[in-house]
């Protein structure tokens, strides 16, 4: 799992996806105010548990605060492709669309899932500092 801090910065940007996060029990996010209290990034990550699932329901939750890093299973499954074929096809076909540049930047598979994501939902690529 991406921990970055590249990884987060294109997720806080990445509005789409934020907007569409419904918090689950084993999702990972980054506590905003924490990594303003501490500057500290890897102090700031937190899995959603029982306590938090709690908060949410009770409405203590402060999605503002939180941004939602999403895990490679569920970049797949966004993209409807759980096979691993599939995978592989999905993966070839977008690396042959994107420039080497672009490609140079990514350090992880979440990284490439959320930039396939958002340019074949989206039509939004990662310039690495904003998505356009």
């Amino acid at each position: 799992m991406d921990f970055s801090p590249a990884y987060i910065g294109m997720c806080e940007n990445a509005v789409f996806i934020q907007q569409i996060w419904n918090v689950a029990y084993g999702d990972f996010y980054c506590d905003k105010s924490a990594v303003f209290a501490t500057r500290d990034v890897s102090a700031s990550i937190s899995l959603v548990d029982d306590k938090v699932l709690i908060d949410v329901m009770n409405q203590g939750f402060k999605r503002s605060k939180a941004v939602w890093l999403p895990r490679q299973d569920q970049l797949q499954e966004l993209l409807n492709i759980t096979e691993p074929l599939d995978v592989i096809q999905m993966l070839s076909e977008f690396m042959g669309a994107v420039d080497d540049d672009t490609r140079r930047r990514w350090t992880s598979m979440e990284q490439v899932l959320l930039c396939a994501y958002a340019l074949r939902t989206y039509k939004k690529t990662w310039t690495g500092a904003d998505w356009k």
